[in-house]
């Protein structure tokens, strides 16, 4: 699973986020700036992303035909307002998370190869939009939420630098540490993981902002077992 923390701001103002995503056969969950809901969660600033009110990530009732369906024409909508104005970095990072939101409700219903290749476009389309966007803004929910969509895009090697140059230079984001265990632990790697996660209780602090320390204390309690 993922842990991601803008949507969880727009979606829930502060929720876990549990994505029903296998990854590499570990139930993990990615941060990004607040956690999320359980769609994908990041903290994404408002002005200019998609509704998710609509969103039918965990509908078992729905295939990646209905997923296309809801996520186009809302990605369309985002394309077509930063179209209007190409200097707009809400409307240019209101496209990034469209995607992001795209490829996460899109995840959990791509059965075979050909739909996992195609989720992964939908994250490599989403990835080229944080670029664009980080390009000229600071934002620490977006450079997360950029190695989430790197990692489910399938470049995990990618994603883990991106969040390991990210601590090093900035250790106080807890989803970015909340994140980086994640990561860690999808790939085997027990011990990095767990170390990533009680730097993302500590980074959480008292007010835990980020909703982050409950889940990784979850995931240290899974890795002791």
């Amino acid at each position: 699973m993922a842990f991601n923390s803008e949507q969880a701001r727009r979606v829930r103002a502060g929720a876990l986020v549990a994505f029903a995503v296998l990854v590499v056969g570990v139930a993990a969950a990615v941060l990004s700036g607040a956690f999320g809901s359980s769609t994908a969660p990041s903290e994404r600033p408002a002005a200019g992303e998609a509704d998710a009110g609509a969103r039918p990530a965990g509908d078992s009732d729905h295939d990646l035909d209905d997923i296309d369906a809801t996520y186009e024409p809302l990605v369309h909508q985002l394309q077509a307002k930063l179209d209007a104005d190409p200097g707009d970095p809400a409307a240019l990072l209101g496209l990034a998370n469209g995607y992001f939101d795209w490829g996460m409700a899109a995840m959990g219903h791509a059965v075979d190869d050909a739909g996992r290749a195609h989720v992964e476009e939908v994250f490599e389309a989403a990835v080229q939009r944080y670029d664009a966007y980080l390009e000229g803004n600071s934002s620490k929910p977006a450079v997360v939420d950029r190695a989430i969509c790197l990692f489910y895009a399938g470049d995990h090697d990618a994603a883990t630098e991106a969040l390991e140059a990210f601590v090093e230079s900035d250790a106080s984001f807890a989803p970015a540490w909340a994140n980086l265990g994640m990561f860690y632990e999808s790939d085997g790697d027990s011990k990095r993981a767990a170390d990533a996660y009680r730097r993302a209780i500590e980074a959480a602090g008292e007010d835990d902002a980020y909703g982050v320390r409950d889940y990784a204390r979850q995931r240290l309690d899974a890795l002791d077992q």
